[in-house]
């Protein structure tokens, strides 16, 4: 079981690291404590498993470090938003065709921006092309369409969802040019036509919608079931025998298996359910989710060969291990949580649940009779049962629906499942062998599709089917906090419970209390680090080409200005300059909403408890900017408006004042987004620093001309540094002694402007694509300047 106790401390530090966003500095010391915990007490168990999950949590927060994305002007997301585009690039997923368009995952290779400019690029893109001509997997393609940030919807954000798959640009109405064929991983464009003909041959077999079922069971294609016998199998808690999951897999190994038995014996017949399950997902394309459902059936297999009661929670954690590895954003797949509970769940109750069922019905009648009613009820009652345990939270969790008839249910059309997928399959290799003999054969599946339709239609009928049952993130981690600890506790053997029990009882060993102190030592450094220490902190994020401002008080009130174009990024700087366990600001302010100000700011209002936000509203539909709006409501923030006069005292020495926009936003009618940003000045004693936002000489201008309070200490560049700000007159109004330009490494833009930096010459400039992070440090009345790099 040790392995078991490292993956889930890895697991958990993957968690913490997205939840958290702690930067890179805690880990070496964590990882450093564990280590010397292994290597002083090595001789006793427990302190040297409590170390190597240490070290293992600090390992996985770093593999999710290291997966964040890092993008710069070869990025294609970096050009996002900038307007209609032409891109070629290879379709590099099977397509994903729906009733009236198809979603192609293309990897970029050239992009034409809308002023003509070429260049080469990399990163994924998700096209939403017409659904005819049909594209295929290797398609070298021209796609004309407008480039855009994925959105972050009401309630649910596509944005993070395609960011675990590594896809960061949407195009979502192109038109798509073929140009040659066949231009990504031959064998797996072979393995998907095969799947295409395969498909298209039980629609040739089939009536619908039996056909659509058989492709979604045997291919996993679920695209052609209709929406209203789709919601029929979610409402009764069926849609896992749909998707290729572990419930398939079972299926197939089990086939496999029985018909290995008769001729090659016992023993041999796991290798050869293991080499079906292999040549099974080829055959249906060994995407992502059914290479980890085989990946899990296969070690379930293994460890039923071995007979080890141990091995199979092994094998399970080894292979969550290894796929977090590989990709540490699939923890948060649906996908994936479903397949792992369900597995943990089958491997864990199933034996409990047959010998608790055997006990009670041996009250009643013989203990043959007993046995053979378990083994006949196992698949169908006892193994759902063992599944739900584990994946109802999950269920509720992401849809907020429980099923009161899935046991009913699946005790009905589990029986049929193995033989559907048989004639099923065997029809399909023969229709695609002789058509005619496919439909003969055919005929026997369509009775069992047709059953299983039927069953499930008539037991979602009622209007007591699915309730609503909304489960939050906190009950579902309590449920399986608590599951998990009473199935280790009552896994265990009584003398061993009771060992553990007087243990318990008794005070924890000084060696435990050691690394318990250097662990609390490690964590109260870095909050020593991150405390208030009577001074201001102002502190210019690093956050590409954006802008994003930290601020702490003397006595620790936070104040953020802007969030930087990706959520990622801004929350893990915030993640080093705030305390761990905070998950507070006292005033965030959003200048203005364009998507390199706005886009880091929607997951702050979503995750950490804001208690006011100054923001001018303009009349714009941008997506992301409706969803900051509706946040806003939903989390009843207080809200002040931006204008020109409002003033905010922290009550420990500074003071905030925003000095533009006016009552009447600038431009009327005709919305200047960039000069009509929140412009504020941050005064502490005899220092002060101005926020500009992305103002440009038109309203520095209006500023100087209307004798606005300017002079400061520091001065945030407007714009970017672009030409089109920090004009002399501003300037020379402002008088600063220290300049920021915050500002991405060679961004596109060509910021800052050569005509500007000539203009500060004679002033101590720090720019964020140069210096990193740059912190400016006052106590009212000296300033010193810290920089990353």
């Amino acid at each position: 079981m040790t392995l078991v106790y490292l993956v889930v401390a890895w697991l958990a530090g993957i968690a913490l690291a997205q939840a958290v966003h702690f930067p890179w500095q805690v880990l070496p010391p964590l990882g450093l404590a564990a280590c010397l915990g292994l290597l002083l007490y090595r001789d006793q168990r427990h302190v040297r498993l409590l170390a190597g999950c240490g070290l293992m949590l600090a390992l996985g927060a770093g593999r999710f470090l290291l997966a964040l994305p890092h993008f710069d002007e070869n990025s294609l997301s970096t050009y996002n938003d900038v307007g209609w585009v032409t891109l070629e690039g290879v379709v590099v997923g099977e397509p994903d065709e729906r009733a009236t368009y198809t979603n192609l995952r293309l990897r970029a290779e050239r992009l034409t921006l809308p002023d003509g400019a070429t260049l080469d690029v990399e990163g994924l893109v998700l096209v939403k092309a017409n659904r005819y001509p049909e594209r295929r997997y290797g398609d070298r393609v021209l796609v004309e369409g407008a480039l855009e940030t994925p959105p972050i919807l009401e309630d649910f954000s596509y944005q993070d969802y395609l960011a675990r798959q590594d896809i960061y640009s949407l195009v979502p109405r192109a038109r798509v040019t073929l140009l040659t064929e066949n231009q990504a991983n031959p064998i797996m464009y072979y393995l998907l036509a095969f799947k295409r003909q395969a498909q298209s041959t039980i629609a040739r077999i089939l009536p619908e919608p039996q056909a659509a079922l058989l492709t979604g069971i045997l291919l996993g294609v679920e695209t052609g079931i209709p929406n209203d016998l789709m919601d029929d199998f979610s409402a009764t808690g069926t849609t896992h025998i749909i998707a290729i999951s572990g419930f398939n897999i079972t299926i197939i190994s089990g086939i496999f298996a029985g018909l290995a038995r008769k001729g090659f014996g016992q023993r041999r017949a796991v290798w050869v359910a293991i080499a079906g399950v292999a040549l099974y997902t080829l055959f249906v394309g060994a995407s992502a989710a059914v290479m980890r459902a085989s990946l899990m059936g296969i070690l379930y297999l293994l460890s039923q060969h071995l007979g080890r009661a141990t091995y199979a929670p092994a094998s399970i954690a080894a292979a969550a291990f290894g796929m977090t590895l590989h990709n540490p954003h699939v923890l948060w797949d649906v996908g994936f949580q479903l397949s792992f509970a369900a597995t943990v769940g089958l491997v864990l109750y199933t034996e409990p649940l047959e010998r608790g069922l055997e006990r009670i019905l041996k009250r009643f009648i013989s203990a043959q009779g007993a046995k053979q009613i378990v083994g006949w009820v196992n698949e169908a009652l006892i193994v759902t049962l063992a599944a739900q345990i584990t994946t109802t939270p999950i269920i509720l969790g992401y849809f907020g629906r429980l099923s009161l008839v899935t046991l009913v249910t699946n005790l009905l059309i589990l029986p049929v499942q193995s033989w559907l997928m048989i004639w099923g399959g065997v029809a399909t290799l023969l229709g695609l062998i002789l058509l005619p003999l496919g439909k003969v054969v055919g005929w026997v599946a369509w009775a069992f599709l047709t059953y299983t339709i039927e069953i499930v239609r008539l037991t979602a009928r009622p209007s007591f089917a699915s309730l609503p049952l909304p489960m939050d993130a906190g009950l579902v981690w309590a449920y399986y906090v608590l599951l998990g600890a009473l199935t280790w506790w009552f896994t265990q053997s009584r003398e061993r419970r009771e060992s553990l029990w007087a243990v318990l009882s008794t005070r924890l060993e000084a060696k435990v209390l050691v690394v318990s102190a250097a662990v609390l030592l490690m964590l109260a450094l870095f909050a020593w680090r991150t405390l208030p220490d009577g001074r201001l902190h102002v502190v210019f994020l690093d956050v590409g080409q954006g802008d994003a401002i930290f601020i702490q008080t003397p006595t620790g009130r936070q104040v953020l200005v802007d969030g930087g174009p990706v959520e990622a990024t801004l929350l893990s700087q915030l993640g080093r300059q705030m305390p761990f366990w905070d998950r507070s600001l006292d005033l965030v302010v959003l200048t203005h909403p364009d998507s390199d100000h706005i886009n880091g700011l929607v997951p702050v209002l979503e995750r950490y408890r804001v208690d006011g936000v100054i923001f001018r509203h303009l009349p714009l539909e941008a997506e992301v900017y409706v969803h900051w709006l509706r946040l806003l409501e939903m989390e009843q923030i207080t809200v002040y408006q931006g204008e020109a006069g409002l003033e905010i005292i922290f009550g420990d020495g500074p003071v905030m004042t925003v000095l533009h926009p006016g009552v009447t936003l600038f431009g009327g009618a005709n919305v200047d987004v960039n000069n009509n940003s929140v412009v504020t000045r941050l005064v502490y004693g005899d220092v002060s620093v101005l926020l500009t936002g992305d103002i440009e000489a038109v309203v520095e201008q209006q500023l100087v001309a209307g004798g606005a309070p300017l002079e400061s200490t520091v001065l945030k560049a407007g714009h970017h540094g672009s030409c089109s700000s920090t004009t002399p007159e501003f300037l020379g109004a402002v008088n600063p002694e220290i300049v920021v330009i915050s500002v991405g490494a060679e961004n596109r833009f060509g910021h800052p402007c050569a005509g500007v930096l000539e203009r500060l010459a004679d002033l101590p400039v720090y720019r964020t694509d140069q210096h990193g992070v740059i912190e400016v440090v006052s106590d009212g009345a000296r300033v010193w300047v810290e920089t990353g790099r």
